[in-house]
Parts: structure tokens; C-alpha cells; sequence
């Protein structure tokens, strides 16, 4: 996961990058939105810890409702950010689906992500460079951004509940904030989880074997070889290359749309920071889903000499999942070790032909999921 480092930069409160025109698209999340006929908005909030999180919301569909819309939030995965939900044409992204079907779309953006690389530490008008060793990992991710973002969401909508949408590391962030914040728990009415990741030792890309690298040379490696990668797909001869970025990661696919490629690519791969792959690290070598190891500072952060485990049979919130056969990140073992640990599955579906980022943007994803989650939204209202 950790070779999907890019450096970006944040300069005067744009989000444009710096000498990596290949990563943005010539139009904003917000002027695509606006484009295809739909609301937009921008929302910031701040975290109990003091970093600035910029979310989205596209609060209804191209006519808006006369009554109160129930609320969804997506969450984006790792080396993602929000606008992977639309990167799509309207009928085939989930974001503008549920706008559609009548829900009100709020988009999460985790720290270390282009959207949200402020924190009180720093001048907001600050550049940061990626690869930078923020404080913050995906524990910090569910600790203290989701309950930010869930808060902030229901308390602007005046909604009790919310639907949550995640995939990838978002459904990793979900399992941690709802099994251990149970008055956050009860503000889900449904968790639907594509690609759910809770440990990732059985992963299969290539690339995932750097991890067993030393720590010191993961930092390095990562950052140096990504960035070469990056300025490398900003030339248009190197389209062919580059397009293996979208398929060595999570597995190689019929199902994606080759003539959006360079749309993803535009907003894939995002940012992380060093120690939220020192994190992924430490699940792959270890198959524990556990805090974060601090190694000899255990005991100063959790009192023990070993970090805990996280207690996934703490969550009640419902759950449904979808998971893929031939996911390279996901990989269906280690899913198959989550699930029996959630007390409160209400569907899960297996499909074997599917890769890590079918679920965003294959062809198939509307027959095969977000059919099958508006249903089940239906359903549980």
C-alpha cells in the first residue's frame, strides 16, 4: 500500500498540485459536480485533535426534494480522496446514484489526504509534502475523524442516524470508530463495507512485498519510488505504464472502463502519511489487527508492552459487505477472518471476478453492488 505515495503539495489554501499536472483533472470536484447538473458544497471541520477535515456534500439530486433527504457518508479508501466516488459518469458513480435516489451525499476526506493537511500544528497556508511523518495513522483516522465528521453531519441536518459507505481502508476506519465509540455505533443505521479490511496479511500484490523491507528503507523506498512514478505518468508516453498503477495494487481487471483512465489517474493516487503505512506494515507482518506498536513506548501509551487488539465484536451497528475474489488488497482469507467477528451481519456477498477498485469503477459495480445498497437502504428505512 505504501507505493502509492505521491507528493502533492497544499500552497495557499488550493488543492493544486505542485510539477504533477497528470493528478488533476482540468475541471474541480465542484465543477464536475456542477457540470453534470447537480448541488455542491464545501464543508470544513475540526477534530477533538485539531486537524482540519474539508468535506463535501451533494445534498440532493438534479431536482431538489420537498422533504428532509436521509443521510449518507461516503469514505474513501487509502491513496484515495473523496472524489473517487464521482470519477465516474453519473450513472455509474455511487456518489451521484444516491443523490439520485433521493439521499442526502455528505463525502468524507481522512487526514493526509489532499483535502485535509491542516492541523493546528501547522500555519494553514502552509506547504506540506506527503511522505511527511504527520501524527496520524488510520487509529487516528477513526478516533478522531469519523466521530468530527459524523457529528458534524447529523448536527447540520438535524438527523439522528446516518447511512455509512466505505471502502478499503475507509471500512477499516468504520471497524475501529464504531467498536470502540459506542454512542458513535448508535448513530449508524447501516455500515455497508466494499472491500472490507480489517488485517492484511494475506495480501497478494507484488508491491505489498516491500513491507518486508526494514522500516527505515520502507520510508525511503516508498516515498523516492513513488515520486519517481509520479513525475514519470505526467507524460502521456508513459500512459501505457502508468496505467499499471490503477492494476498491480488491487488486481487486474476486465471490468474497468479503459477510456477513463486518465480520469483515474487524475485523482489516483492521493497522499498518506509515513506512519499510516508503518501501521499497514505492521498488520501485514503481524495478521493482528492491533493499535499501532510503538515498540518500547508501549507501555507510556497503553500501559502494556504489546498494543491491544481492536474488539470488532463491540460493534452493532448492521453490516453489509462485498468482497472480491480476485482482490489483491482485500483478499477474500482475510475477509473471511473479519466477518465471523461482526456480531450483526445483515448481508455479505462474495464476488469472485472482482478486483480492489471494481468496486469504485468497474463496469459491473452497479449490477453487482450499488443496486444491491440502495435496496438495502430502502429497506431499512
Amino acid at each position: 500500500m505504501m507505493w502509492l505515495f505521491v507528493t502533492i503539495a497544499y500552497i495557499g489554501g488550493s488543492h493544486l498540485p505542485v510539477d504533477l499536472p497528470h493528478i488533476v483533472l482540468p475541471f474541480s470536484q465542484g465543477e464536475i459536480i456542477h457540470y453534470h447538473g447537480y448541488p455542491y458544497e464545501e464543508h470544513e471541520v475540526v477534530t477533538d485533535d485539531g486537524y482540519y477535515l474539508t468535506m463535501q456534500r451533494v445534498p440532493h439530486g438534479c431536482e431538489k426534494p420537498t422533504f428532509p433527504s436521509p443521510v449518507v457518508l461516503l469514505q474513501h479508501g487509502l491513496v484515495l480522496e473523496g472524489s473517487s466516488w464521482f470519477t465516474n459518469l453519473p450513472n455509474s458513480s455511487l456518489g451521484f446514484i444516491l443523490a439520485d435516489a433521493g439521499y442526502d451525499v455528505w463525502i468524507g476526506n481522512s487526514r493526509g489526504s489532499s483535502w485535509s493537511q491542516n492541523s493546528h500544528l501547522l500555519p494553514k497556508q502552509s506547504v506540506i509534502l506527503l511522505c511527511a511523518h504527520f501524527h496520524c495513522s488510520f487509529h487516528e483516522m477513526a478516533m478522531y475523524d469519523l466521530p468530527a465528521t459524523i457529528n458534524y453531519i447529523l448536527q447540520k441536518t438535524g438527523q439522528e442516524q446516518l447511512y455509512y459507505v466505505a471502502h478499503s481502508q475507509g471500512t477499516t476506519t468504520g471497524f475501529i470508530a464504531f467498536s470502540s465509540i459506542p454512542e458513535l455505533d448508535r448513530k449508524i443505521k447501516m455500515f455497508f463495507a466494499l472491500a472490507p479490511i480489517t488485517t492484511s496479511s494475506n495480501v497478494k500484490s507484488p508491491l505489498a512485498r516491500v513491507f518486508d523491507l526494514p522500516e527505515g528503507l520502507v520510508k525511503v523506498r516508498a516515498c523516492h519510488t513513488l515520486q519517481v512514478i509520479s513525475r514519470l505518468c505526467s507524460y502521456p508516453i508513459f500512459k501505457s505504464f502508468c496505467s499499471l498503477v490503477l492494476y498491480l495494487p488491487g488486481g487486474f481487471t476486465n471490468s474497468l472502463n479503459v477510456s477513463r483512465i486518465d480520469v483515474y489517474l487524475s485523482r489516483y493516487p492521493d497522499s498518506t502519511s509515513i506512519k499510516n503505512v508503518l501501521h499497514w506494515r505492521q498488520l501485514y507482518q503481524t495478521g493482528e489487527f492491533k493499535y499501532y506498536d510503538y515498540g518500547s513506548d508501549n507501555v507510556l501509551h497503553y500501559n502494556q508492552t504489546t498494543p491491544p487488539f481492536y474488539e470488532l465484536e463491540n460493534m452493532k451497528a448492521p453490516l453489509a459487505a462485498w468482497y472480491g475474489g480476485n482482490d489483491w488488497i482485500s483478499a477474500p482469507e482475510d475477509v473471511n477472518i473479519t466477518l465471523p467477528r461482526i456480531t450483526n451481519v445483515a448481508y455479505k456477498k462474495y464476488i469472485p471476478e472482482f478486483v480492489h477498485f471494481d468496486f469504485l469503477w468497474g463496469m459491473q459495480a452497479y449490477e453487482q453492488v450499488y443496486r444491491e445498497i440502495l435496496d438495502l437502504m430502502e429497506r431499512s428505512t
